[in-house]
């Protein structure tokens, strides 16, 4: 009960998209020390929405180069 979720006026446009870059970035450099130790391969994917206004605050040209695969 309650909660309600995230509420759609509570974005951060000018930070949300390197913020979402610098996530990717860690969550690159916390999967290759798993492999490191465990010898597995770790696949970092992101599913997006294809609206523009969706995508338009995050620069996925340097975000790709943490990611294996982007679905939108």
């Amino acid at each position: 009960p309650g909660g309600g979720g995230a509420a759609a006026d509570k974005g951060d446009p000018v930070n949300d998209g390197p913020a979402y870059i610098a996530l990717m970035r860690e969550l690159r450099a916390m999967l290759d020390d798993l492999e490191a130790e465990t010898g597995r391969t770790y696949e970092l994917t992101s599913a997006i929405g294809v609206g523009y206004d969706k995508i338009e605050d995050v620069d996925y040209a340097d975000a790709v180069q943490y990611m294996d695969y982007i679905f939108a």
